[in-house]
């Protein structure tokens, strides 16, 4: 029973290129509107979403910051976030992600070590179509005036 071997997939591995890297010296003050992949060694201090109709991951690494909302398809996270995550495919927490939000997704992996300051959020397919990048962005600017 306990002696079956299923492969098993290295988390943070999944993502081959970035078309973007904001380095460890940049701090961006701002939302960002993402249509390819983006890598965040930096610090971000607003919402990133995915544009509608493209397909974006965006990979959080160890030592950077984002304060803010995230939305993509593909989200890899090693580093701290303090807003909600929404993912309609997966995300991946590696050991020294830092999470103070709540997480939806459609498929999840965690790792040992990682942390996780709010609710997770499973979703179908048709909840998850829900979240459109207008209707995060109509949130996030409520957020901003309560």
């Amino acid at each position: 029973m306990f002696n079956k071997s299923t492969p098993k997939q290295k988390l943070g591995k999944t993502i081959d290129s970035f078309e973007t890297i904001i380095g460890t010296t940049v701090r961006i003050d701002g939302n960002l509107s993402i249509s390819q992949s983006v890598r965040i060694d930096g610090v971000v201090n607003g919402n990133i979403f995915q544009d509608e109709g493209s397909q974006a991951a965006i990979a959080i690494a160890k030592g950077a910051e984002v304060h803010g909302d995230i939305r993509a398809d593909h989200i890899v996270i090693s580093g701290k976030v303090v807003g909600n995550i929404f993912t309609k495919e997966m995300v991946e927490l590696l050991g020294t992600a830092e999470i103070v939000g709540d997480i939806t997704y459609s498929a999840i992996g965690i790792e040992v070590g990682a942390r996780v300051t709010g609710k997770l959020n499973q979703m179908n397919e048709s909840e998850l179509a829900e979240f459109s990048s207008q209707s995060l962005i109509a949130q996030a600017k409520q957020k901003a005036t309560s």
